[in-house]
């Protein structure tokens, strides 16, 4: 009897379990300010530029920018180099990745001005530092950005100070200022159950790192925590939604909503001939083609739809085939064929009275027949694809001219000695160029 075999697998994902951030996410902003007002900056430290308001003097994006006029250094007193002036407080979502950036330019011809920024928490940390950052003169700009950084407290500081004293024109604009957060990537796949699997654990289909805190919601209701067991049978199709807090549950921290469709998918199905025997000298070729099939392994290692199917041996020997295959939805379908390959004595003693060679082998265009007792009586020689099909049926004589077989294509072929209905001897003949 032949043998099928029902394939069970299930891909299990390696995710990393981050408890705090994800590897993969999104900037949005928490805060723009592009300065296009008339009303006082927050953040300006008074006493350390002439100016608390947007001016007109230079601007990166639209009319107004923040215009620091620095009020000269004197005796230790205005803007002098290592004075801040500019602090400005933030709420974040602790554990959470930010990022401050903005466009600087001095605004005048003047010494360029250089500024240094730091970003701390609300216990004095420093998260992050840039010790200079060189303004080009106007109308040239640079962008500041700095890099990401976590806090571990609700409250943050950005805080910039001055390089270089006040005095001289030496003026800062400042345009365009984000604060942005990284929020975790959610997805949103199909993924197509196979019919011949029993369960798959949606968590291990989703993508971009999801965290393993979340609930699962949808059409029925799953199994195994937040591995969200789907099984065959149980559960029905359609859409179903993993609600996760990558970052915590504190008050302003986002949560993140992963979906996945769910949909039935039929397997493909492979038919493989029923198991059979052949003598040890024939060949037999395995097909397991089929409708939207994109993929084939065989336990040869042959990665094609068709293979063919012989032994080397000369003695009596069972060989197993089986392919796995993977149609379009991903889903797979396996079939095995056990051949029997038997030493064919009847023939093996014609072989003894007709020894028949057939060269060169493999041929790319002609072949010619040696019978070493010389022909005897009416002979013929039949060659054969690997579909079994008659491709060449000739009659063999004493002086015999060369076959052409420049018009078959490349691949194996099995030839027999005929006499009459009677096979005398057989072999194979590899046609290749």
């Amino acid at each position: 009897m032949k043998t099928r075999i029902s394939l069970l697998s299930l891909c299990i994902l390696l995710f990393l379990n981050l408890n705090k951030t994800v590897a993969q996410c999104t900037w949005q902003p928490v805060l723009v300010d592009d300065f296009e007002y008339t009303t006082p900056i927050i953040g300006v430290i008074m006493g350390t530029t002439y100016h608390n308001s947007p001016q007109t003097f230079a601007a990166h994006g639209g009319a107004r920018s923040m215009y620091m006029n620095f009020v000269n250094c004197t005796t230790g007193t205005g803007a002098c180099a290592g004075t801040k002036v500019y602090e400005r407080s933030f709420t974040v979502c602790e554990n959470m990745p930010h990022r401050f950036s903005m466009w600087l330019t001095t605004t005048f011809n003047a010494p360029q001005s250089n500024m240094k920024m730091v970003i701390r928490d609300a216990n004095g940390v420093v998260l992050d530092s840039t010790t200079s950052v060189l303004a080009p003169l106007s109308p040239s700009w640079i962008q500041y950005t700095s890099s990401s950084f976590i806090s571990s407290t609700p409250n943050i500081l950005f805080e910039m100070y001055t390089n270089v004293d006040g005095g001289q024109g030496n003026d800062l604009s400042v345009d365009d200022l984000r604060f942005e957060k990284c929020i975790s990537v959610s997805s949103t796949r199909a993924y197509s159950v196979c019919a011949n699997i029993d369960t798959v654990n949606l968590f291990s289909t989703l993508t971009n790192n999801p965290v393993n805190n979340g609930t699962w919601t949808g059409p029925s209701v799953l199994t195994n925590g937040y591995w969200g067991t789907f099984t065959n049978g149980t559960n029905s199709q359609g859409t179903y939604l993993y609600s996760s807090t990558p970052y915590g549950t504190a008050v302003g921290c986002p949560s993140r909503i992963d979906t996945i469709v769910a949909i039935s998918s039929a397997n493909p199905v492979v038919n493989l001939p029923s198991d059979t025997t052949l003598c040890t000298t024939q060949f037999l070729s395995l097909n397991a083609g089929g409708t939207g099939i994109t993929g084939y392994l065989w336990n040869t290692n042959a990665t094609t739809s068709n293979i063919i199917a012989s032994t080397a041996s000369s003695t009596n020997t069972t060989v197993i085939y089986s392919v796995i295959v993977t149609n379009q939805s991903g889903c797979t379908g396996t079939d095995t064929i056990n051949i029997s390959f038997i030493v064919c004595t009847g023939i093996d003693d014609l072989e003894q009275e007709i020894k028949v060679s057939v060269f060169p082998n493999p041929s790319s265009d002609f072949i010619q027949l040696a019978l070493s007792d010389g022909v005897k009586s009416d002979l013929y020689f039949v060659l054969m694809d690997v579909l079994g099909k008659v491709v060449m049926n000739e009659k063999i004589s004493n002086q015999q001219e060369p076959f052409s077989v420049n018009e078959f294509p490349n691949g194996m072929y099995q030839y027999q000695v005929m006499e009459g209905k009677d096979v005398k001897a057989v072999g194979k003949l590899m046609i290749q160029r």
